[in-house]
Order: C-alpha cells, then structure tokens, then sequence
C-alpha cells in the first residue's frame, strides 16, 4: 500500500501558484501523521510549495492538509486525483472547521486532532469499510506520541541543510517540536482554542527531551501556541533543557515578560528568539476582540526584559479594526522601530471560520464574501469584511507604505546594528529576505 501526503501552495493574486526554492524548516503535520502510519504502508511526503505534484504516481491514496488561506488549492488538488480514481482524505484546522465543504472534495474528512483518528481509518481502508467522517470522541493524549518521521522530507529544500556559502555560518538545521497543545486564552479572531482546546495540553517533558535528542536536534523551533501558556512548566522545560545546549524559537506573549525569572531560564535553555502578538497598540481594539492578555501600558517595558535577555522577538500586528484610521501604520511602525524589534509580521484582521470573530461579522452582516477562501484570486493585504473605517484603497496603500518601511535599509540598519543586536548578522539577513517577499507578495514594484 502506498500513501501520498500532501502540504498544499496557494495562489497569489493573478491565479500563479505560489512557489519558493527553500523554506526555513519543514511543517511537523506530515512527518507526525507518516509516524502515526503502520510500518508497512509506504509514505512519501510533499510539499508544493517547494516541488511540483506527480498526478500520473501509482498511489492508493492521498492525504491533504491545509489550512483556510490555501484550501481552494487543496480541493482542487483533491478533485483532480478523484477524478483519477485515487482515494482522497482530508483534514486540519480548515476542514475541522468546515467539514461538509470539504467533504465535497474528499473521500474522507478527519476531524480534529488525527493521532487516534488517522491510524483507525488506516485499518479501515484496507478492509474497506472506510467512512466518510473521522472525529474523536476525546481529544488525543499527548504521551508517547511518536518521533515525527522527517527522514521522509527532502531536506535539499531547508537552508539549514545547506552547509554552502552563508548559511554554513548562520543556521543549523531547524527541526520543529511542539511540547503541548491548546491555549486558554480564546481570542476572537484565532482558531487554535476552537480546534486544540481551551485546556492547556502539555507533553511529558521526558517525551519532549528525548524528541530532541533522538532528532540530534541542535536548533529547534518550538511550534506550540504559547509556550509560556502554563508558566510553572514551561520553567520546568526550560531546566530540562539547559542541560542539551540547543538552541530555540518559540511562540509566547508579550505578558510573559512580567516574569523575569521565566524569560532568563527560557534564555538559558537555549532561547534566542520569540514570536509574539502584540496586535494593536490600542486597548480599546484589544478589549474588542477578547485580548485581555496584553496590556499596552506595559509594550514597552517588557520589550526591554525580552532584549535585556538577548532574546530577539519577531512581533505580529493586525489591522483593521472598526476604530482604526489611517494613522495607526505609521504609529505602529515608528513603535516598533523605535523598540529595536527585530522582524514583524502584519496581518488585516481575518475573520477565520469557526472562529467568534467570524460568527459575529457573520451575525452582522459584514462579510463580504461569506466564503472568501474559496476566491483564489483574493486580494493579500485587504479586509474581508465592511464596517472599517478605512477605505480599500486607503488601507491598502498605508498597510504596505508602512510596512515596506519598517523593512527599508535606514530602518533595518537602526535596528540591528545602532548598537549591534545579539545574532544580528541572521536578523540582517531574515530582514533582506522578508522584504523582498514582501514586495513579491504585495505584486507591487519597488520605488
């Protein structure tokens, strides 16, 4: 039996499907479910972002995971080995979400997290009582799980592999590990609540250790969605972690940085950079969509924790609240500038299904296009919904001046070098890298 499994691309706004020749690290999705599968089932994994699908394989079925912003890639994907006979299964957060439109696309749908669902309908398709929905009474414990077969990736296709030129100096191979799962704090435009759970889910930090140390993992990028979610454990990862001399990223909170001792022993694991949310530099559009965690009062104090710690922060902002106006980029981005923030990554508030922000413009009234990930001729960097105070136009054109700004030579020299940042020869290079995504993505030439 031979299985496929399938990370999808996406489209950019003139319907060319996206492409790149490296990425960073790969997705932790395919390897888990490739080591969730029988030994005697043949797996192979793609990603086609990186390399092209072979529709003419003789395969016995295929796996498909997406999520919202490329799912109109994966059923077209899906209905194209349909129309080829081969069984297709879907799953992720997108089709959890929207399970009877995906169904339209697939054989088989998995709903939810798949370590017990994935191995049940395994058995059932090789006695051929497969059904068309797979969901799990409870969610899946988190014990033992096995080691995520990257053997299966092409490893051609990650920069840390490639021990050529500059990156034989900058990076080690980034193997991703997710220590827990769920996250308490239920904000209205994330999804993670809604398919991990509220309940903080942790591994054991044995199972954790010896993930890593199996991998021979020296630079890891832990994917949890806040690994400072339960800080009590999170000290007591990091302790077990001194010990391996690696190195990490992770994602966590902006708040976190309340607890000094927690963000020095993250440091002395091993931490040498953070993505976290601050979202809006305004209380009042936080309080809209139910971020109590962050406290704008506090931004710029527990920014310096974070760098008196040598920690680079990779900061995430979204636009386009009912209260924004055309000022809040350039306010946003002379912030974030003016903190020495070493990457940021900017977002128009997207209303994600299944989530409360989407029910509620919904309820409202307010989509524009109720299903608009289905349009793959979207636009990037515009709402999807009416009721802000900013025009299209008036959006589109601030959200990129200002954004393209933080990115622009003064500005990454201001902040990585004036003085110089820890690792800044790597921030220097992630900046240069991201702007010309960012140009790439936008289809806007530079000026």
């Amino acid at each position: 039996m031979k299985i496929k499994l399938i990370e999808t691309s996406s489209y950019f706004e003139n319907m060319k499907l996206l492409k790149s020749k490296q990425l960073f690290y790969p997705s932790l999705t395919l390897p888990l479910l490739a080591a969730l599968t029988p030994p005697d089932i043949e797996v192979s994994i793609v990603n086609e972002l990186l390399e092209d699908i072979d529709f003419d394989e003789k395969i016995d079925l295929v796996g498909i995971s997406s999520y919202t912003t490329n799912v109109h890639r994966a059923y077209e994907i899906g209905d194209e080995f349909r129309r080829r006979k081969v069984p297709v299964v879907m799953g992720g957060i997108h089709v959890s979400m929207e399970p009877d439109e995906a169904g339209e696309h697939a054989d088989t749908i998995i709903i939810g997290e798949a370590e017990d669902t994935w191995p049940q309908f395994l058995s059932d398709f090789r006695n051929g009582t497969t059904k068309k929905v797979y969901e799990a009474e409870k969610r899946p414990s988190l014990s033992n799980l096995p080691i995520p077969s990257f053997s299966l990736i092409d490893k051609s296709h990650y920069v840390g592999y490639q021990k050529k030129g500059l990156f034989r100096f900058l990076l080690d191979p980034v193997i991703p590990i997710q220590t827990a799962r769920g996250c308490p704090h239920s904000c209205d435009f994330c999804a993670v609540t809604v398919f991990s759970g509220a309940r903080y889910r942790p591994r054991p930090i044995p199972d954790v250790i010896n993930e890593i140390i199996t991998l021979r993992a020296k630079l890891c990028s832990f994917v949890d969605d806040n690994i400072f979610a339960n800080p009590s454990r999170a000290k007591e990862l990091f302790r077990a972690l001194i010990p391996l001399r690696i190195r990490w990223y992770g994602l966590g909170t902006i708040n976190a940085a309340e607890d000094e001792e927690l963000i020095g022993l993250a440091r002395k694991s091993g931490c040498v950079g953070m993505s976290i949310g601050l979202e809006s530099l305004s209380s009042k559009n936080l309080e809209s969509v139910g971020k109590r965690t962050n406290r704008v009062e506090d931004y710029e104090k527990n920014l310096k924790v974070y760098r008196k710690h040598r920690i680079s922060l990779t900061v995430s902002m979204i636009f386009g609240f009912d209260n924004d106006e055309p000022g809040v980029f350039k306010q946003a981005c002379n912030f974030l500038v003016k903190n020495r923030v070493s990457l940021t990554y900017w977002y128009p508030l997207t209303p994600l299904p299944g989530t409360s922000l989407y029910e509620r413009l919904k309820d409202q009234g307010r989509l524009k296009d109720v299903k608009w990930w289905l349009n793959p001729n979207r636009k990037i960097y515009y709402l999807r919904f009416t009721g802000a105070k900013m025009e299209e136009g008036v959006f589109f054109k601030n959200f990129y001046h200002h954004y393209r700004r933080f990115y622009s030579l003064a500005s990454i020299i201001r902040r990585t070098l004036l003085p110089p940042q820890p690792r800044f020869l790597i921030i220097i290079f992630l900046n240069l890298l991201y702007r010309g995504r960012l140009t790439r993505e936008a289809l806007i030439p530079e000026h």
